[in-house]
């Protein structure tokens, strides 16, 4: 049986994303011979984030031509179910390292989501199953603290603002 090193979930921008903004969720697999298709789901705290897109990853390409199918979004129940992908000619599979799937996700409230993979399945050009570690992750959706000026600046500002009318004044 073939094997890969492991799949992992890899969040792009920051393992901590402010409130309100958008981010990317990488799924990478590294160690891998012979990767011909896979599918797998993913999960998240739909009271903390929302998936906005699916895009296929760069790996499973760099082998051939493909046919992508990114799943069935529920941001209900927080789940993204049937994201698979194979190559399409009797070839040999993708070899190495990279990413398999791109989730785009909304950070709509503050807190900490998990992000797992489940029912992953991987195959060679064989349609040999490829057995391998998981690795899932989390993202922290932190609050937007809007800065407020100090005393001292809003003092300087109407200090200024009165100088200039007087000046305006005195000029006339």
């Amino acid at each position: 049986m073939a094997s890969a090193d492991s799949v992992s979930l890899n969040v792009s921008s920051a393992a901590s994303v402010p409130q309100g903004n958008n981010f990317t969720v990488d799924v990478n697999i590294s160690g891998v011979t012979d990767l011909y298709d896979f599918q797998f789901d993913l999960s998240f705290d739909p009271t903390i984030l929302q998936v906005t897109n699916i895009t296929e990853g760069a790996f499973l390409p760099g082998s051939g031509a493909t046919f992508f199918l990114p799943g069935f979004i529920d941001n209900s129940s927080g789940t993204i179910t049937f994201n698979a992908d194979t190559l399409e000619a009797a070839i040999p599979g993708a070899n190495g390292a990279g990413t398999l799937i791109e989730f785009s996700f909304d950070a709509s409230s503050v807190g900490t989501s998990f992000l797992n993979l489940d029912n992953i399945i991987l195959q060679d050009s064989q349609g040999n199953l490829i057995s391998s570690s998981t690795t899932n992750g989390s993202v922290t959706v932190t609050s937007v603290t809007v800065p407020t000026p100090e005393p001292g600046t809003f003092a300087f500002l109407v200090v200024g603002f009165l100088v200039i009318v007087a000046f305006g004044v005195f000029r006339r």
